[in-house]
């Protein structure tokens, strides 16, 4: 299993053959975990990795505060050392199965002896490695020290001049006060089963998700599983709508279709609603859409749509835009981008946060004046690119006007 991991995130472009190699992924001796605190060790953004793992299935990723309150019943059933040497967390009860953060949600021997601890079955989930490594520190304190304790404070040795690479530390940075919504929110995408896990009502961080995490950690979640959850009045493209990559485009749209789309950005009342608006109006002409926030030289997922898109994959995508990228191109031309996905590392990323079935993209600026402040893409689109950016600018004055509509308390 550690091999394949590796194998997955090599051909994914999200590491090096070096850090490949010096993962010692071949020892089948060596568990996935610890190959996975070799490779954040070694330079890879722990970020990345979790957003990797949110990509197939295994989500939403966790965020400090969501590690420390950690049910105590659950906690004290799992013994230290297995918690440890499994690098897991336990979270919370659930109908669905024990929520457990784990370094390596696709790890079938781990999940067995977790399900075989706890007694029942689990739900994965992951977040940041240091996050997990410290939370399990703090939950069993009397036990050995985590084997990796600071692993981005490795990779911080190592960093190189130029560009931010995908395997190094994300950069910090702070909350724009007029545009405060953009990507500065964590996830909102939440599993139902955490929802109904307590009664606590700080617990119920977001509207319910359209994408769960399968209760067994081999494989994500089927169409099944996911229309199982979804909410009452949303209504989703069926499974057949879209063509397997390669062969036929979505139909032509018609203005009047457009037409409407753009008549409902003018009556929104939040950024929120901008977006989802949006991404579902580019899929009159296209297989899936997302927009991605611009913000301190990062590009941002914000949310998406389509039948290869889920919002938790969508908003745990961070790219550097200083890296080399099709996103880097439309960030410096200022032009809207048509063509193929890039080999780059980021483009890989950005790929698979679309679901990685398609071979064409239309990236389009956002602007508020004359600033970008994020871009609207389209997956597999039919070929009319003018319709995307006419999308992209009404998505420009909507956010302008919202921002005016709160400055003037209106």
């Amino acid at each position: 299993m550690a091999g394949r991991l590796v194998d997955q995130l090599l051909d994914a472009g999200l590491i090096s053959e070096a850090q490949a190699r010096g993962s010692d992924p071949g020892d089948r001796a060596l568990p996935s975990r610890q190959v996975v605190q070799n490779l954040v060790a070694a330079g890879l953004d722990e970020r990345v990795l979790a957003g990797f793992f949110v990509t197939r299935g295994f989500g939403p990723m966790l965020q400090a505060k969501d590690l420390a309150r950690a049910d105590a019943d659950l906690v004290n059933r799992l013994p230290a050392v297995v918690a440890h040497d499994l690098c897991a967390m336990p979270l919370r009860p659930s109908q669905a199965g024990a929520i457990v953060a784990m370094a390596d949600p696709t790890d079938q021997h781990a999940a067995a002896k977790l399900g075989e601890a706890l007694g029942g079955s689990i739900l994965p989930t992951v977040a940041k490695l240091s996050d997990l490594l410290a939370s399990i520190e703090r939950a069993y304190p009397q036990e050995r020290p985590t084997l990796l304790t600071d692993p981005v404070a490795a990779a911080r040795a190592r960093a190189p001049s130029g560009i931010v690479p995908l395997v190094q530390e994300k950069p910090n940075f702070s909350t724009d006060q007029t545009l405060s919504a953009f990507a500065s929110t964590p996830s909102p995408s939440w599993d139902r089963a955490w929802r109904r896990s307590t009664t606590e009502r700080e617990v119920s961080l977001t509207p319910e998700s359209t994408h769960i995490p399968s209760a067994f950690v081999s494989r994500p979640p089927t169409e099944e599983a996911r229309s199982s959850v979804r909410p009452s009045g949303v209504s989703y493209p069926p499974s057949g709508s879209y063509p397997p990559s390669g062969t036929t485009r979505p139909p032509a749209v018609s203005d009047s279709a457009i037409d409407a789309h753009l008549a409902e950005l003018t009556r929104v009342t939040s950024r929120d609603d901008v977006v989802r608006v949006a991404c579902h109006a580019c899929l009159a002409t296209a297989r899936g859409a997302a927009f991605l926030a611009l913000r301190k030289g990062v590009f941002r997922g914000w949310d998406g749509a389509g039948e290869d898109v889920t919002s938790a994959g969508i908003r745990s995508l961070w790219v550097p835009a200083s890296n080399p990228s099709i996103l880097n191109e439309v960030l410096h031309t200022g032009r809207p981008f048509h063509g193929a996905y890039g080999q780059t590392a980021a483009d890989h990323l950005f790929r698979a946060a679309l679901g990685s079935n398609g071979r064409e993209v239309v990236i389009a600026p956002v602007m508020i004046g004359s600033r970008m402040v994020g871009v609207l893409c389209a997956n597999e689109p039919s070929g009319q690119t003018a319709v995307v950016e006419r999308i992209a600018e009404a998505v420009g004055q909507a956010f302008e006007r919202l921002i005016v509509s709160q400055k003037s308390g209106g």
